[in-house]
């Protein structure tokens, strides 16, 4: 419903489409009943949450035996005096390098496994698993409340 009443056809600016989304936002949550809330639209039913949003997402912690690294925007951390890239989705973010063996690493952004690290090739292999380290993924956002690095 939202595509055929906003982008066919499309309109001839970016600002038109804008107010285009707008206009059917507007409809759609203050104006149209809707079937499921007994004809009522969803802005009678809409209450803001009494939760605030926290300025600042606090530090993620991660165990005191990794090796924390700061992820640049290029997507490279620093290894061995050499940049190693992983992503650019984690740019401006910090991860932990866990040794599970000589020059094996297990790479962990919160309590997500990116992947492992053979250190001697210099290569990433991915893993599927997920182990709980600090605090989860979804509320990932600040510098570690330590940092470790070599």
């Amino acid at each position: 419903m939202l595509k055929a009443h906003t982008t066919r056809p499309p309109a001839a600016t970016a600002r038109a489409q804008q107010r285009r989304f707008v206009a059917f936002c507007a409809e759609y949550n203050r104006e149209r009943p809707h079937e499921a809330l007994h004809d009522d639209t969803p802005a009678e039913h809409y209450r803001p949450s009494p939760r605030p949003m926290p300025r600042r997402l606090p530090a993620l912690e991660y165990p005191r035996h990794t090796e924390v690294r700061f992820f640049s925007s290029n997507g490279c951390v620093s290894w061995v005096n050499d940049p190693l890239f992983l992503t650019t989705a984690l740019a401006g973010e910090y991860v932990a390098f866990e040794e599970i063996d000589d020059d094996l690493w297990t790479i962990r952004f919160a309590d997500v496994v990116l992947g492992r690290l053979d250190a001697r090739q210099r290569r990433i292999h991915p893993m599927a698993s997920l182990n709980k380290v600090g605090r989860s993924a979804s509320s990932a956002g600040s510098a570690p409340a330590h940092r470790k690095t070599t």
